[in-house]
């Protein structure tokens, strides 16, 4: 299996990533909006939070019960804060912790001054919305906080996908580097195979003992829909695509990533430079037929029937993506 290095990586983003639309993704109101117009399901917008003047006259007490509030370029969760209830003297967070008025002002207020932002320093503005609540078949895996899942994309293909589930030592939090499981998942079916903690293969979650391997993730087949949405509406020929499922919303895609990190070839037990080869082959073999194809199509009709030439076009186009589904959606170590 060839594993796609940092290097690589980085060459082939360079490659295929436009520099204005990496700082396009940084924002993810404006990056909303893309997608949204693309028909890509995104969490709908409570609030955006602009400058001083706004967050002044603001009226905080209209807030839902249940928000998250975030940097509109904030970087690795940073600045997040999640609410999910009212209480005596302002709203709960999922912590626990009672968030008063006055620290959710100065939340804005540090969020607004850039403090917790990607570019730091610059001034921001702050997003508010619905709070994601877990799909029933998620949260039965996980003791709390919100399970996501990340496809990797080469265009409209998928390459690789994986979730990321939520441990007691997470806090909560669907980050692998904090003590999260990362699970990979089959194309076909949307199932687990393999799943991972630390460097250690696991069979059942350390926090709820829910058995993952074989366990089907809900709307597989929306998901990976709206994943391939995403190149074409934000430009970028290779992207991380994060998504959740809301128990009411269904699919929602969360962010776009146009630096997407390496670890899910660990999840998967496969590499990405495998498949990115795979679909560059493909991807060159259709372009000669269609070229052929079309050189065909030039020639007096006596020579090459029309039909013939579209037949000849509809079965090279099955064949591509017949070869290219089934090496990918088999699970990974066969596939690599």
């Amino acid at each position: 299996m060839a594993i796609l290095g940092m290097n690589r990586r980085n060459a082939l983003i360079a490659k295929l990533n436009p520099r204005e639309a990496i700082k396009g993704v940084n924002q993810k109101f404006e990056t909303k909006q893309r997608l949204a117009a693309a028909g890509v399901p995104v969490p709908p917008t409570v609030a955006l939070i602009a400058g001083e003047a706004e967050a002044a006259g603001f009226d905080y007490a209209s807030l839902p019960d249940a928000f998250a509030i975030k940097p509109n370029r904030g970087r690795r969760g940073e600045g997040v804060i999640l609410v999910d209830g009212r209480v005596d003297g302002g709203w709960r967070k999922l912590s626990g912790e009672v968030l008063t008025e006055r620290a959710l002002r100065a939340h804005v207020a540090r969020i607004l001054a850039g403090e917790l932002s990607l570019d730091g320093g610059n001034s921001d503005t702050a997003l508010i919305e619905p709070l994601i609540r877990t799909h029933p078949d998620f949260a039965r895996m996980v003791p709390f906080g919100l399970p996501d899942i990340r496809i990797i994309c080469l265009g409209d293909v998928p390459l690789m996908a994986m979730t990321r589930l939520p441990t007691q030592e997470s806090g909560g939090r669907a980050n692998l580097h904090q003590g999260a499981v990362g699970a990979a998942i089959d194309f076909r079916d949307g199932s687990i195979f393999r799943a991972v903690l630390g460097q250690d293969e696991v069979s059942h979650h350390p926090s709820t003992n829910a058995a993952l391997i074989g366990a089907s993730l809900p709307y597989w087949q929306e998901t990976v829909a709206a994943a391939r949405r995403c190149s074409g509406a934000l430009g970028l020929g290779y992207v991380g695509v994060d998504l959740v499922i809301d128990a009411t919303r269904g699919v929602q895609v969360l962010e776009c990533n146009a630096y997407p990190g390496l670890e899910i070839q660990n999840i998967n037990g496969a590499g990405l430079g495998s498949r990115i080869a795979l679909v560059e082959r493909l991807q060159r073999e259709r372009a000669r037929a269609a070229k052929r194809a079309g050189m065909a199509q030039s020639r007096p009709a006596a020579e090459k029937p029309l039909r013939d030439v579209g037949t000849a076009l509809r079965d090279a186009g099955r064949e591509t993506v017949a070869r290219l589904s089934g090496a990918l959606a088999i699970p990974a170590s066969l596939a690599a």
